[in-house]
């Protein structure tokens, strides 16, 4: 019984797109011609792609207190973690990056945007975001894919990318690292300031380890110092990370110039643009066919 009724069906279908099998060749012929002409006017762009994988973050002193090259846990020579994959793929997203591009490769010239139109700088963040493409791999690395129709051009700015991260996140820390120098060296020159002071007073009561207040100050003055040897060591460390520039990635693939377009895939866009039309002829005539059928039982 179901499948007389599938058979029937079909044939019923078959029947349907016979009958109105002019409509639906003209249209899917149109389209088809159509796609196949919009296909050939789209540009040719060439795909240049980078991987690298997340380093670690740890501080040059932390490295040199350790005295490892291999830490199990924490060190500058250990793969990142998932976190600091999503932390390379966020920094690769800021402003500081891609102006830095859109400067160094003039991308308003090279886009062809005309700065007098309406919204030049619209048009220009919707190129960088079908061109430019950051991704995680399922493996954590980090992929950067650049789409240009010039190889040479996107293999260029690929690199640029990979290359402006280490940058960019070594300025962000050392902002951060130089603030916290400044913190250490104002202590470090206050609390030589009161040495010198409890120095002076003592040197005015002259050597006399009898004198209660001698006493006092020469107890004051053995604390400070062990306090200054500390704040000194807090200052070389402060000092070796304000001035620290690290890599923050392990490169696995640099990119280079793509030999064979990646887009478009003239055939691909033509057999698609094709079937959808038939699917939409089809279902225009079926609809019109409804439409008649309706308007023939209210009459």
């Amino acid at each position: 019984m179901n499948e007389s009724n599938y058979n029937f069906n079909s044939m019923d279908i078959i029947r349907f797109m016979f009958k109105h099998k002019w409509p639906i060749i003209i249209v899917t012929l149109i389209a088809a011609i159509a796609s196949v002409v919009v296909s050939l006017t789209l540009p040719e762009k060439y795909k240049s792609t980078v991987v690298f994988y997340p380093k670690t973050q740890v501080s040059i002193s932390h490295a040199l207190e350790t005295g490892q090259l291999i830490d199990a846990d924490d060190h500058i020579m250990n793969f990142g973690d998932e976190e600091a994959t999503e932390q390379l793929i966020q920094t690769l997203h800021s402003e500081d990056i891609r102006y830095a591009i859109i400067k160094k490769f003039d991308l308003m010239n090279h886009y062809e945007i005309d700065n007098e139109s309406e919204y030049p700088r619209t048009q220009l963040e919707e190129e960088i975001r079908d061109n430019i493409k950051f991704q995680k791999t399922e493996f954590q690395a980090v992929r950067i894919e650049v789409l240009d129709t010039d190889p040479q051009m996107a293999a260029d700015i690929a690199n640029e990318i990979a290359s402006l991260l280490d940058k960019t996140l070594n300025r962000m820390q050392n902002e951060v690292a130089i603030e916290i120098l400044r913190v250490v060296e104002r202590e470090h020159s206050l609390l030589l300031s009161e040495i010198e002071e409890i120095e002076n007073s003592m040197n005015k009561l002259g050597s006399n380890p009898n004198n209660p207040k001698y006493i006092s100050l020469n107890t004051q003055l053995v604390n400070e110092n062990k306090r200054l040897s500390d704040l000194k060591s807090k200052l070389v460390e402060a000092r070796v990370n304000a001035n620290q520039d690290l890599p923050r990635k392990f490169t696995v693939a640099k990119a280079f110039p793509a030999e064979k377009k990646s887009y478009p895939i003239r055939w691909l866009i033509s057999v698609i643009t094709t079937i959808s039309a038939f699917i939409f002829a089809v279902f225009t005539m079926l609809f019109i066919e409804r439409y008649k059928d309706l308007l023939k039982f209210k009459s």
